[in-house]
């Protein structure tokens, strides 16, 4: 991988650690991302009228990949919640970062790449460094933890989150090959809140969308920009680069969420988040020489 598009891909690394640390500050959290989403909408409307005039509609292609990404990555984030309101985040965490396992198999399926024995070294060490950073303890009992409860309806909604955020990052990898890059992000993002939004309204989070709203306005709009900022950095690094390394190197965004929650949350930095956050470095080192 060149070396500007992985410090390009890194820095939407940092971004995206950024906008999850603001949204762990809120309260009712669905509201909250919602309204993040919507916010991120209107500055990027907004910015793109002034500088452009009218925004156009998708078409063809277009359309057809920002309705399946939105459409994967909303089953993505549906999952996830359902799978956190059943078993505890330190079960279903770690099993959601197991999308970066199956892209490299769709990618060669679906998009005819082929990986270096040691990039596919370097997604198999990420994914691993991320996996052990949620688990409780370094032994067999507890790096298995997850994976010997698998017949919880929790554990099987995790699994899926992972499943259903490695295809919507084929889809993803497709879309941003046939349309400007700040369109397809933009038009994935309309998708995406739609989505979202729907979940609200038909649940009692609509109500917590307004207290949201109100007494968080300023939060939202910072969380919108980091976001969108987040979501364009790494889709110009997704151009240049093979989905299979794209979205291993964007991992790294949980070492900067575990250094962010040790000095704005005072939480603890123990011997799992040190040995997790070093295989993670190592192996975006491997990415970059494969």
């Amino acid at each position: 991988m060149p070396t500007n598009v992985l410090l390009i891909i890194l820095l939407s690394a940092v971004m995206h650690a950024g906008w999850n640390l603001i949204l762990k500050t809120s309260r009712h959290k669905l509201a909250f991302n919602v309204f993040m989403h919507g916010s991120a909408i209107a500055i990027f409307s907004a910015w793109w009228i002034a500088a452009h005039g009218a925004i156009p509609l998708p078409t063809g292609p277009v359309l057809l990949f920002t309705l399946g990404g939105g459409f994967f990555f909303s089953l993505y984030h549906m999952c996830l919640t359902a799978a956190y309101e059943r078993i505890d985040v330190s079960l279903a965490y770690p099993l959601t970062t197991t999308g970066p396992l199956y892209i490299p198999l769709w990618a060669y399926l679906f998009l005819g790449e082929s990986l270096s024995v040691i990039g596919l070294a370097g997604i198999f060490i990420v994914t691993l460094g991320a996996y052990i950073l949620q688990v409780r303890e370094i032994s067999w009992v507890g790096l298995s933890f997850p994976l010997r409860n698998v017949r919880l309806p929790g554990v099987l909604l995790a699994l899926s989150a992972g499943v259903f955020y490695s295809v919507g990052a084929i889809v993803d990898k497709r879309g941003v090959t046939v349309v400007d890059v700040f369109l397809y992000t933009y038009y994935l993002d309309v998708v995406l809140f739609l989505f979202l939004l729907a979940n609200v309204v038909l649940t009692t989070s609509r109500v917590h969308f307004l207290e949201e709203v109100r007494n968080h306005w300023a939060r939202g709009l910072l969380a919108g920009l980091v976001l969108f900022a987040s979501f364009i950095t790494y889709r110009i690094g997704l151009q240049m680069s093979k989905v299979s390394y794209a979205t291993s190197v964007r991992q790294a965004s949980a070492i900067i969420g575990v250094l962010g929650g040790i000095f704005l949350f005072r939480e603890r930095f123990g011997r799992i988040r040190l040995i997790g956050a070093a295989l993670i470095a190592m192996g975006v080192v491997c990415i970059k020489l494969g």
